[in-house]
């Protein structure tokens, strides 16, 4: 699967200037469905073969410390999800979405 993308990402370039192929983090390389909640060493093969990646929204701050190391110097091709229904152990949500974007989450 890596390959295929690094093939859409190759095509959708030549095809669409300034156009973007985007991962998400539930798929890892072993091409199973499993939610990670950060960009981590099971779905890096997909970071490193497009242009940007979304987690999921259950993430803790734990986990985007982490990802600073994963993305290195690709850390605004990380999009972080934000859970505005407050589902599960997410930071903020609901009325208080905020504390998401202000970083005020589980360490």
């Amino acid at each position: 699967m890596p390959h295929f993308l690094r093939y859409l990402t190759t095509q959708l370039h030549q095809q669409v200037p300034g156009g973007l192929v985007l991962w998400y983090d539930s798929v890892v390389s072993s091409g199973q469905l499993k939610w990670q909640n950060e960009l981590n060493e099971h779905n890096r093969v997909f970071f490193d073969s497009c242009d940007g990646f979304f987690t999921n929204y259950n993430w803790q701050e734990a986990h985007l410390e982490r990802m600073q190391g994963q993305a290195g110097e690709r850390q605004a091709d990380v999009y972080v999800g934000v859970d505005v229904f407050a589902r599960g152990n997410v930071v903020g949500g609901r009325f208080e979405t905020n504390k998401a974007a202000l970083g005020e989450g589980p360490r």
